[in-house]
């Protein structure tokens, strides 16, 4: 069949976003999309070089909620997500538990890959932060593209092993859930305070400059806690990465709502020895993203476009682990905080996994 580009481009433009969310993995009725290597075909995305699944639909019963970019999921169903992709793609996926939250609660990854030994690591966490739900939201978009489109994508998406993990606090995911919307630490109990900021427990400039880095106080919504990876969440990064039989060469965590790209260093003022080239990763990204959605995403250091932040994965990733493009991906929205619209997050996703794929191909193309 002969590809209409100018016809494609319009059927494209004139689908909604919600049409599209539906195509990649399941309808919250009874229409499940059954994608595999021989199921379905691939067509060519309004990206060059990215496709997407045109599945063919069959009925099945349905006893669970499954997985949308329409709404906001609770853990069960972003665990059940991961679940099922194992299930229906044991061939490149396999799930994990990396370890186990304060309360006992398993911390799931998903690890993407066609097995081939000279693949890089890549690194992709949501939630540390347990009321930036977007993120969870943006991470299983990435995941579920990724394995649905696998046998067509390019060669600088699948000759990765992507190690994904949509939450990474799900004590402190659940807490928000069920109790206080806007609880942003995990549920460690101390004297003077529940819960320790996540992403000020690592190893690598902890405790720098004071409270303005982060807080000595169990109060504060900027604990460090007691000492680095005292907490088994960020113990469990630690240990996977440090472990894997991969080498590491992309590291992102989601964040919300700056709406920016920002990478080390967070615990000083001055520039890490590779600003240039993650600047230019950065913006290589943040262009994706806006040819994508027209979002600006804006680029810089931690310090530069934040503040200081003593203690975070980026920091740990990038002066302890040694990988090379390490980043922080504040996603939206600067309008409504950490209550972004679910009209919103399929854009979000959208233009996120524009950006990922565009970094993974810059990361090819200067190694």
């Amino acid at each position: 069949m002969q590809f209409n580009s100018s016809k494609f481009n319009e059927d494209f433009y004139n689908t909604s976003y919600d049409d599209l969310s539906t195509m990649s993995f399941r309808t919250e009725n009874s229409t499940q999309a059954n994608i595999s290597p021989n199921k379905g075909r691939c067509i060519p995305n309004y990206m060059k070089g990215l496709r997407y699944i045109e599945p063919r639909l069959t009925q099945k019963s349905i006893h669970v909620q499954y997985m949308t970019w329409k709404k906001y999921h609770r853990l069960a169903v972003v665990y059940a997500f991961l679940d099922q992709l194992e299930k229906e793609y044991p061939a490149i996926c396999t799930v994990v538990v990396i370890g186990k939250s304060v309360h006992g609660r398993d911390i799931k990854m998903l690890k993407i890959s066609n097995t081939d030994a000279t693949n890089s690591g890549v690194w992709l966490d949501g939630c540390i932060h347990a009321r930036e739900w977007i993120t969870t939201s943006v991470v299983t978009y990435i995941a579920n593209c990724l394995v649905t489109q696998f046998h067509c994508l390019p060669k600088y998406l699948t000759n990765k092993d992507w190690h994904i993990v949509p939450v990474l606090n799900p004590d402190g995911y659940v807490y928000t859930h069920t109790k206080d919307r806007l609880w942003r630490k995990n549920r460690s109990k101390f004297k003077g305070g529940i819960g320790v900021d996540l992403n000020r427990n690592f190893s690598y400039g902890w405790g720098n400059n004071g409270d303005e880095g982060s807080s000595d106080d169990p109060s504060s919504n900027f604990y460090r806690g007691p000492e680095p990876f005292s907490e088994p969440e960020s113990a469990s990064v630690r240990d996977t990465i440090l472990g894997s039989h991969s080498t590491f060469k992309v590291f992102l965590s989601f964040h919300s709502y700056f709406e920016c790209i920002i990478f080390p260093w967070g615990y000083k003022v001055e520039p890490c020895p590779d600003y240039i080239k993650l600047l230019e990763g950065g913006i290589a990204m943040s262009r994706a993203i806006h040819q994508s959605t027209g979002k600006t995403y804006k680029v810089g250091s931690t310090k530069d476009l934040t503040y200081f932040a003593c203690g975070t994965s980026t920091d740990w990733s990038y002066g302890v682990a040694n990988i090379p493009y390490c980043y922080m991906v504040e996603l939206r929205g600067r309008k409504h905080k950490f209550k972004l619209p679910r009209e919103e997050i399929l854009d979000t996703c959208v233009e996120n996994w524009q950006g990922v794929c565009k970094l993974m191909e810059y990361v090819d193309k200067t190694s």
